[in-house]
């Protein structure tokens, strides 16, 4: 998907990965709809990428419910008319801890954002892709779906439904003319990348935008960004049990820093 002239939601776009995919989709000539709780963050970023030429709309959405991703989505539409593509980026990956010591409303606020936050979006969205008989779905994922690791249980097992709910549903959408995508970020310097100190390479998140919209005009269906990513997924296939040794290792180190960070 050429992403020029094209309108294009990003939720989670108040800052981070998510502003820095709103930017540059701007830059590349979207007509961009920066949602988020955040609403006057999201005004003054419009305002900014409007400045610099961009065309850009801040709607104020909580992915957690219904009505506000109805709302949304409904404001999207009477600004543009038609919506041709969402990023579902809403969400991060909290603070590092044994799974034991949180309780279960950790692990369900965790799906509430990540799985069931960007089921309503894609539930929003679809009627009107399906009426243009096309649209893109781009679902955020992470390497700690396919390998997970220790310390961030919720958020492993969240970003895996992710990834297997949108292999099924680009199966059924697919001859519809709509493509449901994973693209799945590297470590970044975010301040939600920094909540996890991991021992691995981090990137910037323009540099991971750069490469999301890379995927976009090629079409891809799956991309993690990052060598190291793309290695240890490798390794998986070959030797899972290393890989899973691997991300112990790291989850563990990691888990203990941010303890003793806190």
């Amino acid at each position: 998907m050429e992403p020029r002239s094209k309108v294009i939601v990003v939720t989670g776009a108040s800052n981070g990965f998510g502003l820095a995919c709103a930017r540059k989709l701007a830059h590349e000539g979207a007509r961009v709809v920066l949602a988020a709780r955040s609403a006057n963050t999201l005004t003054a970023e419009a305002a900014r990428i409007g400045r610099e030429g961009g065309i850009a709309l801040a709607v104020p959405m909580d992915v957690t419910s219904n009505i506000s991703v109805a709302a949304a989505i409904e404001t999207a539409l009477r600004r543009f008319g038609r919506i041709d593509a969402v990023i579902n980026n809403a969400g991060n990956g909290g603070k590092l801890g044994f799974w034991a010591s949180t309780d279960a409303a950790h692990t369900q606020a965790m799906f509430d954002v990540h799985v069931f936050g960007m089921e309503r979006v894609s539930r929003a969205v679809l009627p009107t892709m399906l009426a243009q008989g096309s649209g893109t779905i781009v679902n955020i994922a992470s390497t700690v779906g396919w390998v997970p690791m220790p310390m961030a249980a919720a958020y492993c097992a969240a970003k895996a439904a992710v990834m297997a709910f949108s292999q099924s549903l680009h199966g059924e959408l697919a001859d519809k003319g709509i493509a449901v995508a994973v693209f799945a970020p590297p470590h970044m310097s975010t301040d939600a990348g920094k909540a996890w100190p991991l021992d691995a390479q981090v990137f910037t998140p323009e540099w991971a935008a750069d490469q999301l919209v890379r995927t976009l005009r090629r079409g891809r269906h799956r991309f993690l960004a990052g060598g190291s990513n793309r290695l240890l997924l490798a390794i998986q296939r070959v030797s899972p049990g290393l890989a899973e040794r691997i991300m112990r290792n790291m989850g563990l180190r990691a888990g203990a820093k941010a303890i003793a960070m806190s």
